[in-house]
């Protein structure tokens, strides 16, 4: 199987922990992920606004700075295996090539100060998503539960953040702020890691409506592996559930990946780790899914959102 998840918080569990990237105690290593015939990982880098403390941060900027130079290090004692890129088409030709490939994300403008001017510098080093908020409203817009929009500097944010070719990402939006995005995007959209708020109420989770609207900017959402999103007891049925929402409201073409993994405490029950893709795509194997259509939710689906955003429209 070929897998493109769109989001994981391992370069901030490696920095935390001292950890290396070939092997941890962490979700994602590369030995662990040796099993699958492709792979391509976005790596998020978050704000973690308001846990500076708890973390050992001195401000936001550290959060970026800190667990990206372990990352970079990591990924250069590690080129024969897994190498950094900059646009799905360097990925796949990665892959291709027998290698993993690796992007990265911004979860909260924090760590660049809200400056949107600061973007198109971190495209170029393969930053491909950026989310305006984590769990705290900012300069730009408000995040899951808050009643804030987004601000006009917000709305800069989202203007240049398309204009250099970076997906805007939903997840840990409000719901308000979510329609104001819509409303000025004007390139496909994606939530990296969120799942239906029909199945569970949870404030992270995207109503029917947001589903719906974000398909049809051409945009994709991923599938979350955390529990509390999923409601009930979490395991396959739970995932599969979501799944077959998110595909009935926006289709086979926008619905990818996005496990947060090493973002969570646990994980769906049946997953503990990177290798859980396995089960889960064989789950949905024996339910009849077909090679095909897997392959679009594991793999191509979120290639494709990366070339259309890169070519500037929907």
């Amino acid at each position: 199987m070929r897998l493109f998840d769109a989001h994981c918080d391992t370069a901030y569990a490696l920095w935390k922990r001292g950890e290396g990237l070939e092997t941890n105690t962490g979700h994602v290593d590369l030995r662990r992920a040796a099993f699958l015939d492709a792979y391509t990982q976005i790596f998020a880098f978050c704000s973690y606004a308001g846990a500076l403390a708890e973390f050992g941060f001195a401000d936001c900027a550290d959060a970026l700075r800190l667990p990206l130079a372990v990352l970079w290090r990591e990924l250069e004692q590690n080129a024969a295996r897994i190498v950094s890129v900059r646009s799905a088409a360097e990925a796949r030709a990665c892959n291709a090539a027998g290698k993993m490939a690796a992007l990265f994300s911004i979860e909260g403008a924090e760590v660049i100060g809200c400056d949107p001017e600061r973007l198109a510098p971190l495209r170029e080093q393969g930053f491909v998503l950026a989310t305006l908020t984590w769990n705290a409203d900012n300069a730009l817009a408000g995040c899951r539960g808050s009643e804030r929009g987004l601000s006009d500097r917000g709305r800069a944010f989202v203007r240049t953040a398309q204009a250099c070719g970076m997906v805007l990402d939903v997840s840990h939006l409000g719901d308000r702020a979510f329609w104001e995005l819509v409303d000025c995007a004007r390139a496909p959209i994606m939530a990296s890691h969120s799942d239906c708020r029909a199945l569970c109420g949870h404030p992270r989770n995207l109503t029917d409506d947001q589903l719906r609207a974000l398909a049809q900017t051409g945009g994709v959402v991923g599938l979350n592996f955390y529990p509390p999103f999923l409601g009930g007891a979490g395991g396959f049925d739970a995932l599969r559930a979501h799944l077959e929402h998110m595909l009935t409201l926006c289709g086979e073409r926008h619905v990818c990946m996005g496990g947060d993994l090493d973002g969570c405490d646990v994980l769906a029950r049946g997953i503990s780790d990177i290798r859980g893709y396995s089960a889960f795509y064989d789950e949905l194997r024996a339910h009849g899914y077909d090679e095909a259509l897997l392959d679009r939710l594991f793999y191509t689906n979120l290639m494709e959102l990366l070339d259309a955003v890169e070519r500037g429209g929907r």
